[in-house]
């Protein structure tokens, strides 16, 4: 019997204890992800002989993660038996493509949407850091003209001291489009995060020019990625969101274990997709929403 609990701040430690055991490049199953957004999805969780599962409400709909652990079979057997137990349908949701062939050998009836919307941009980190060649021109003179314009410019790691100027800087933030309930949550959302930095446990930096914040960027690694869950950049100053994402990769991943960078979805928006695609990700990570009849082999 699986019983299901909601997401705080104290289980960080739990989550990020599988997140790291069995690493995804997927941002689903990440800390940044799963806790961050626990209130706007509903996430919960439950554990089962070291298996984790998570919950999530999702276009109204109760839906599961892929179990995360040693045990995974038989926790979507946990996962049907929990669904049929309260009259619901079995519904799996960001499930990659790998998942989703395991599951339709274990189901007879099996139904996949996948979302373009909600793909994972995955990049080469090398490639996006040092930013080589010519169809990398484009972000590296944003950024060379960055340099020579604002040449009084920092980056520096996040400290407690500037926590109560980036909450300011984001309670102000001007987004390049008109601004909908979701940016605002994500707003909200970006300050707890801010609020709580040593409690999440990630990383992040700050940039500055003349001492002034111009963007911020947070992130973490899992396994040989790196990923990027918040940047805010001020558009005023050109180039900012370019220095912002090469400062914060070569700042923090640096290291050769490091192999990509995972940088989210774009959610549909045209400027964000125009914008992730122009750093050429070496893949899309699909994500499916699955719903299964229950009728096994």
């Amino acid at each position: 019997m699986l019983t299901f609990k909601k997401i705080s701040l104290d289980d960080i430690p739990v989550l990020k204890a599988y997140f790291n055991a069995y690493p995804s490049r997927q941002c689903d199953k990440a800390v940044g992800s799963t806790v961050m957004w626990r209130d706007y999805f509903e996430n919960r969780f439950a554990v089962h002989d070291g298996t984790l599962i998570l919950s999530a409400k999702f276009k109204n709909e109760i839906c599961f993660s892929y179990p995360i652990g040693r045990n995974q079979n038989e926790c979507l057997d946990l996962i049907e038996e929990y669904c049929k137990e309260r009259d619901i349908p079995m519904v799996l949701c960001s499930v990659n493509s790998s998942e989703l062939e395991t599951l339709n050998k274990k189901y007879n009836n099996v139904f996949a949407d996948a979302d373009r919307d909600w793909f994972d941009y995955l990049y080469e980190k090398d490639a996006i850091m040092n930013l080589v060649g010519r169809k990398y021109s484009t972000p590296r003179n944003h950024i060379n003209k960055f340099k020579k314009v604002y040449q009084n410019y920092t980056f520096e790691p996040i400290t407690p001291d500037d926590v109560d100027e980036l909450v300011e800087f984001t309670r102000n933030f001007t987004f390049n489009a008109e601004k909908d309930e979701s940016a605002e949550l994500e707003l909200e959302m970006c300050i707890e995060v801010l609020q709580n930095f040593e409690k999440y446990g990630m990383l992040g930096g700050v940039l500055k020019v003349e001492g002034k914040t111009v963007g911020y960027s947070i992130g973490e690694i899992i396994g040989d990625t790196i990923f990027c869950h918040i940047e805010k950049a001020d558009i005023s100053y050109s180039g900012s969101y370019q220095m912002l994402t090469n400062s914060f990769l070569k700042m923090f991943a640096s290291s050769d274990e490091i192999k990509f960078v995972n940088r989210e979805e774009d959610c549909g928006d045209e400027g964000l997709r125009k914008s992730k695609l122009s750093y050429h990700p070496v893949e899309l990570i699909e994500k499916n929403t699955v719903f299964i009849n229950n009728g096994k082999e």
